[in-house]
């Protein structure tokens, strides 16, 4: 049974990945007549066990890609998981012959949604995450030098900001400048005027916000990661992040440490974040530090606590509250 499910907020990386294996099964090139393709937000049982179960024509594989299916049914219920009629897709998967190569595609994914719950122990499945920032810069520096594009290092730095750490996003933005630059050099200035920011941008300034105590700035921030769709599983993991960093941080700065120290410590790998943290935890005493944690942690209890039916609050609140707790902390 050939049954793939990728996933991730990496659209350039998920994509590439389903290109490439479709490529693998493609070595006669009779794909061109044996592939099919389904819109989830659509698509019936029935459909799909039609397509699933059909032979190739003039050729050794069936290719079959459905896009969206698990965003249909969001994150499970209180009970158990609300399938309905596609309950029973995991016997139905079982039965496909070897033929059938079977894609599903799908952008982010929260870990209560049922379809995922499903699919994951019967599929070979692969998360394609967004690059971290560090990850992103080497990325970034290995195209850059493929491609003998001038870019300097503040440049970079404002690139991968700009971008959030998505490839789809890095490469649009290297072709663009490219063609604007030639054989010059190219700035933060010109990256900053020729590059859109993303929505990643947009979390890493609603964290930032937030490390600041900038109220007003985070609370707006807020609004734009989710009007973006931003889960809120994700704000959550992204404030634990920089308030483990900042922890660290601050232990750093009391033992006189220098700021390659904090880079070490703090794993931030890019001497410019390391300033940058030197500069949040400053506003911090070890105790606020430790205190801004583990307010971070109670809102996760208070989450799940929710989902069990066992009092605690909506994600969507959780959140809210606990930013307006640390953006609006005394210092």
């Amino acid at each position: 049974m050939a049954v793939y499910l990728f996933h991730g907020e990496d659209r350039f990386a998920r994509l590439e990945a389903v290109a490439a294996l479709r490529r693998e099964h493609d070595a006669d090139g009779a794909l061109a007549n044996n592939s099919v393709s389904f819109d989830g937000a659509r698509l019936s049982v029935g459909e799909l066990g039609a397509a699933v179960s059909a032979a190739p024509f003039l050729g050794g594989v069936r290719w079959v890609r459905v896009d969206g299916l698990c965003a249909r049914f969001g994150v499970a219920r209180r009970g158990g998981r609300q399938l309905g009629e596609w309950d029973g897709l995991s016997g139905m998967l079982e039965q496909i012959p070897p033929t059938t190569v079977l894609v599903f595609v799908e952008d982010v994914l929260r870990r209560g949604n049922p379809m995922l719950q499903l699919l994951e122990p019967i599929a070979d499945t692969r998360e394609f995450a967004r690059l971290k920032p560090e990850e992103a810069f080497e990325w970034l520096r290995g195209e850059v030098r493929r491609r003998n594009l001038h870019l300097t290092r503040n440049a970079a730095q404002a690139l991968v900001e700009r971008t959030g750490g998505d490839r789809g996003s890095l490469t649009q933005a290297i072709d663009k400048l490219s063609l604007y630059a030639g054989d010059a050099n190219v700035d933060q200035t010109i990256v900053e005027a020729m590059v859109p920011a993303t929505r990643s941008v947009s979390i890493f300034n609603l964290v930032d916000a937030v490390a600041e105590r900038r109220l007003a700035d985070a609370m707006r921030a807020l609004d734009g990661v989710r009007a973006e769709g931003e889960p809120e599983a994700r704000i959550i993991q992204m404030l634990a992040r920089t308030y483990r960093q900042i922890v660290v941080t601050r232990e750093v700065i009391d033992r006189g440490g220098s700021n390659e120290e904090i880079q070490q410590a703090a794993r931030a790998n890019f001497a410019w974040l390391a300033r940058r943290l030197r500069r949040q935890a400053q506003s911090y005493t070890q105790a606020s530090a430790d205190a801004a944690l583990a307010r971070i942690l109670e809102a996760e209890e208070a989450i799940i606590d929710y989902r069990r039916a066992d009092g605690g609050l909506p994600e969507d609140v959780a959140v809210e509250l606990l930013i307006a707790d640390l953006a609006g902390a005394e210092r």
